[in-house]
């Protein structure tokens, strides 16, 4: 049986705007070339010129033979006047390197299948995801090919369709639905780990539909208490990190979430849980009213994109559903910021927070490390304590 091509709308619907970009890849990213792109771009008659002073040799693999180097306001050496690449329009896509050519694309195969998706780091996939009607309408085709692969496992595959059922399905809520995906996963980490049958993950599907159905999940939510102490530390430790990782932390896109944040602060200029969540419930949240289904939305698109709960080889599906968790968290908190400052949210707000968020989250691995070390120092080691990082004071 041939290969599947596994492709949700956001992908099919994206285009690239270029100058219209309101947070350009041609500005302050890690720029590299290959071997190839490099040879051919210093050899090109109309980019000669600006390649001997465009590149930085790395030599660090075939696939990683030269870093660009960025002028003193961040951007590429090759956007032009119209703020358009210069690679591009005079020796076409073929010229540009890997790293230009595709991103914000990206592939996973998994059991031979490709699953494609596009980083939510660009500004405009972040508009086709959260708010396009079509962006989840999933092609699935046949690839033409019968590549021999190893099976993905079927307590992932289990998992990660039931992940969905209970997200897409469920009345009450995302946090409801994170709560019972959350307690799916310790039974699916049981699974994985062979002390319970396979079996059992269907079993615990039902069970959850039911708990729903019954508004036991619901009351089970609402009994959470409210930990302000575990939020507080969460935020901090995750938002410092932020600014002092992030490759744009001085430009004016990121100073305007940043100095949102610094609103709240207390008298003593610390961050205060308490701010945040009050201006969530008095601002963000009556701003959203209209867009209801953001936070399923951004959470759909993590379990696809991820193929949660795989993380990697060497971490359980736990982390990657407490990696979920924090990351609502914390963009609620710069949702909850922004529209404290701006008395409201635009889609461009919006925009903003999630994409601003993902710049640091999808590309860079210690932070994604430094994460799981705050969650650990918060004693969020179970389901009820990672559900409550989202509970807001009644």
């Amino acid at each position: 049986m041939d290969n599947l091509i596994i492709k949700p709308g956001y992908v099919t619907l994206f285009q690239c705007i270029g100058p219209e970009c309101e947070d350009s890849c041609c500005n302050d990213w890690r720029i590299s070339f290959d071997k190839k792109s490099y040879k051919n771009t210093i050899k090109h008659p109309l980019l000669a010129t600006t390649a001997k002073t465009a590149f930085i040799e790395t030599k660090k693999s075939a696939n990683d033979w030269a870093d660009i180097r960025l002028n003193e306001q961040g951007v590429c050496p090759f956007v032009n006047e119209q703020k358009l690449c210069d690679v591009h329009a005079k020796a076409g896509v073929q010229a540009l390197s890997h790293t230009c050519k595709t991103y914000p694309r990206i592939h996973k195969v998994i059991g031979g299948n490709k699953h494609e998706s596009l980083y939510l780091s660009c500004p405009e996939v972040a508009r086709l995801v959260l708010f396009n009607p079509d962006a989840f309408q999933f092609d699935t085709n046949r690839s033409g090919t019968k590549q021999s692969s190893s099976p993905s496992p079927l307590w992932l595959e289990k998992t990660h369709e039931s992940c969905i059922d209970l997200l897409v399905n469920m009345k009450g809520g995302w946090q409801h639905a994170l709560l019972a995906i959350g307690l799916l996963i310790k039974v699916c980490d049981q699974v994985r780990q062979n002390t319970l049958p396979i079996e059992e993950l269907d079993k615990r599907l039902q069970q959850l539909k039911l708990y729903a159905e019954s508004g036991a999940l619901a009351e089970q939510y609402e009994k959470l208490p409210y930990t302000p102490q575990p939020q507080m530390h969460a935020f901090i430790t995750v938002h410092n990190e932020l600014c002092q990782s992030h490759s744009r932390g001085l430009r004016a896109r990121f100073t305007t979430l940043n100095d949102a944040v610094r609103a709240l602060c207390n008298e003593e200029n610390e961050y205060h849980i308490d701010a945040l969540n009050q201006a969530w419930t008095e601002h963000a949240a009556p701003a959203l009213t209209g867009h209801a289904e953001l936070f399923e939305r951004y959470i759909l698109y993590s379990i696809y994109h991820n193929h949660f709960p795989l993380l990697d080889s060497q971490q359980p599906s736990w982390e990657a559903f407490r990696l979920l968790v924090l990351d609502c968290f914390m963009i609620r908190c710069y949702l909850s910021a922004i529209a404290f400052k701006n008395k409201g949210l635009s889609e461009s707000d919006i925009v903003m927070c999630f994409q601003i968020y993902q710049v640091v989250r999808q590309h860079k691995t210690e932070f994604v490390k430094s994460m799981s070390a705050t969650l650990q120092e918060c004693g969020i080691d179970s389901v009820p304590a990672a559900i409550c990082l989202l509970k807001i004071q009644a």
